[in-house]
């Protein structure tokens, strides 16, 4: 099948599934770190801004690193059915075991850590599946992918808006009713997604993709080999008996044997020929180390473009007041811009070709916004900067972080399958930049949380 000519076109309401397939991928993590006041509330002594992250992303990259080790521990359509509904399930056991333990007591810390350890294995599942599945197909869908995880962090921080209008106040009760809605539209969302995910799975396109991508290659028999070649010596003799008969001035010639090898020769020849026949590699992973060394710059790239994000975003932007909203609009405001711009970034990689040069410009360009956390210490401190000069700045920098992210992580994911050329390995190429990314954010997360502890000393002295 010519794939140019002959492969299916994915249509509009494709694409829109693969949009919901991004919001999949990350909603659950998303959900619960928009949150954070409930957990603030109810677990303080954890330090739930600062310790859910890390209880969250260790055991992600753990498994992730598992499962790019072992490719084929769980199928990949049972891998999403699984990420999908822990995902709901954890968005419900989450908080109402958090709520009817106690306000801060020791067993409602340590369950909460548990649920949260064990929800960074679901989300290894979910994202590292989506991941994986995105770079079976062509690059529209992979765009369309991710920026479902863009619109998953605007449909929440909508929601999030929405949600505080609605049920207004900072008691107990308010908060416990505005995290219920939250929590519960979210699983809702998921399971949109996880009906999506049953159906799409039977669809055509879907499997002219995946079977193309996971079709192993087939040894060549030696016996056919040995059949053709047994066929093709019967009609030789064939024609030599043949010519015997029509001109027998020529028998003599024939018989002397100079042009004719013996049958049993012949088929000795044949035997050691099939003997040197190559069989086809029919390997169904590459290594970890395989893997790498033919995507390493990627890796390195998408490890850079998290670190620095997630460097900046949220710990050093969020905190900012913008234009004097109270904390909890200031800093929904400040994530909708990012999401929204990081999703921009996402639909920009179709407007032209991508390069691995183009790539590493955007990746190394953007580390210029490191400077954002000098101006976050001289913001905080209040040294006669104007609120309105200071709040642009600070969206400034947050739409630059959220586009340059948008293209830098829509570029590794669309040139990762490139590097890949066996088909069979296509799903490994996302696994691999998924693991990369999970490492950048665990790494910018542990950057920021460091820079915040020197900047709270230098405030102090």
């Amino acid at each position: 099948m010519n794939i140019e000519t002959d492969a299916p076109k994915g249509s509009f309401g494709t694409r829109i599934i693969f949009v919901f397939f991004g919001i999949a991928s990350l909603l659950g993590w998303n959900a619960l770190i928009t949150e954070i006041p409930f957990f603030l509330h109810f677990v303080p002594g954890i330090k739930p801004d600062v310790s859910m992250s890390f209880l969250n992303y260790a055991p992600n990259i753990i498994f992730q690193f598992i499962l790019l080790w072992k490719k084929d521990l769980i199928p990949l359509k049972i891998q999403l059915i699984i990420g999908i509904v822990g995902s709901i399930a954890f968005l419900i056991i989450i908080p109402l075991f958090t709520m009817l333990l106690g306000i801060d007591t020791m067993i409602n810390r340590t369950l909460t850590c548990i649920f949260v350890i064990c929800l960074g294995f679901i989300n290894a599942l979910c994202s590292g599946g989506f991941f994986s599945l995105m770079t079976h197909f062509p690059l529209e869908m992979i765009v369309s992918l991710s920026s479902g995880q863009g619109f998953s962090g605007i449909a929440l921080n909508i929601l999030q808006f929405i949600v505080l209008a609605s049920i207004k106040g900072d008691d107990e009760k308010a908060i416990v009713k505005r995290a219920w809605v939250f929590f519960s539209v979210s699983a809702f969302i998921l399971g949109v997604c996880l009906v999506l995910l049953l159906i799409s799975f039977n669809r055509d396109y879907f499997q002219y993709y995946l079977n193309k991508t996971d079709k192993k290659p087939e040894p060549v028999s030696g016996h056919v080999a040995s059949a053709k070649s047994d066929t093709n010596l019967q009609n030789v003799h064939s024609d030599i008996n043949l010519d015997k008969e029509q001109n027998p001035d020529n028998l003599s010639k024939l018989d002397r044997g100079t042009q004719v090898v013996p049958v049993e020769q012949n088929e000795e020849n044949i035997k050691k020929s099939n003997e040197n026949i190559q069989t086809p590699n029919e390997k169904t992973q590459l290594t970890f180390c395989e893997l790498f060394h033919r995507l390493w710059d990627l890796d390195l790239i998408i490890l850079l473009v998290y670190g620095v994000t997630f460097t900046l975003f949220p710990y050093a932007t969020i905190n900012q007041k913008v234009f004097s909203l109270n904390y909890n609009y200031s800093s929904n405001t400040i994530i909708t811009i990012y999401n929204a711009f990081d999703t921009i970034g996402r639909y920009i990689v179709e407007l032209f070709t991508p390069t691995k040069r183009k790539n590493m410009i955007n990746a190394f360009s953007r580390c210029i916004l490191i400077f954002f956390i000098i101006f976050n210490f001289y913001a905080q401190d209040g040294l006669g900067w104007n609120i309105k000069l200071t709040s642009c700045l600070i969206i400034l920098f947050t739409l630059l972080l959220g586009l340059t992210n948008g293209i830098g992580v829509t570029l590794c994911f669309g040139l990762a399958p490139n590097e890949i050329p066996e088909p069979q390995f296509k799903g490994q190429a996302g696994s691999s930049i998924s693991f990369f990314l999970i490492i950048g954010i665990f790494v910018g997360s542990c950057v920021a949380f460091g820079t915040e502890a020197i900047i709270g000393t230098f405030r102090k002295t």
